[in-house]
């Protein structure tokens, strides 16, 4: 009955992520961020290896396992990010507004860990699941480039979370992308080893809502 009510509460979860929020899956994880090509089985296969390297360019710090909450249920998953202020407009004039961007992104560097833990600290107050251990560090490997631009490689900072269903997983997501004023977060899903590319819901929209709403992006 538990294995029946999990199996359900996963498919669930991934009919509402492929069609109801504002995450789109990144079917092919290629450096570059193109598309698969419409060439010969030679191009494909080539395309194919890049994209199946990259993916595994997720590093993963086992030394939480034994440390999280809900590891025997969720696996969690790897949430990668810049620490580059780039989705919030901190003043109406352009030149204003990239000093000041400049500015706040160095004090989140020079915070992240702070800002990180509070994070993760409203996430259990709020939340059903709970986060009791995770790491953070540069040990995303690979390279991808966005929809929009957004570069993520060696420089992003990871955060990787164990012990968290897939909607819990991708709420965090938002609440870091949020937290740190970016346009786009990349996840890795371990519970159904699925990449995402996550965007912040509307700061006047809290995630119930945004569930609701069909992203015609997916």
């Amino acid at each position: 009955m538990d294995k029946l009510r999990k199996i359900i509460h996963e498919s669930v979860e991934s009919a509402l992520i492929t069609h109801t929020t504002p995450f789109r899956e990144v079917k092919y994880f290629h450096p570059d961020g193109i598309s698969l090509p419409n060439g010969s089985h030679y191009q494909r296969g080539g395309f194919l290896n890049e994209c199946r390297t990259n993916r595994d360019a997720f590093i993963l710090d086992e030394a939480v396992h034994d440390k999280q909450y809900g590891l025997a249920d969720y696996r969690g998953g790897v949430i990668v990010f810049s620490t580059d202020i780039n989705a919030v407009q901190l003043d109406t004039n352009r030149i204003k507004n990239k000093i000041k961007q400049f500015v706040a992104t160095w004090r989140i560097r020079l915070t992240k860990g702070k800002k990180i833990h509070g994070v993760i600290n409203d996430f259990n107050s709020n939340e059903n699941e709970h986060i009791g251990a995770y790491s953070v560090g540069n040990y995303f490997l690979g390279r991808y480039v966005g929809d929009n631009g957004e570069k993520f490689d060696e420089k992003s900072l990871c955060l990787e979370i164990n012990g968290l269903s897939s909607m819990a997983l991708l709420k965090m997501a938002e609440n870091i992308a949020k937290s740190f004023g970016q346009e786009t977060v990349l996840v890795k899903d371990l519970n159904s080893g699925k990449i995402y590319l996550a965007d912040p819901v509307d700061t006047n929209e809290n995630f119930d809502d945004a569930m609701s709403r069909v992203n015609t992006k997916c």
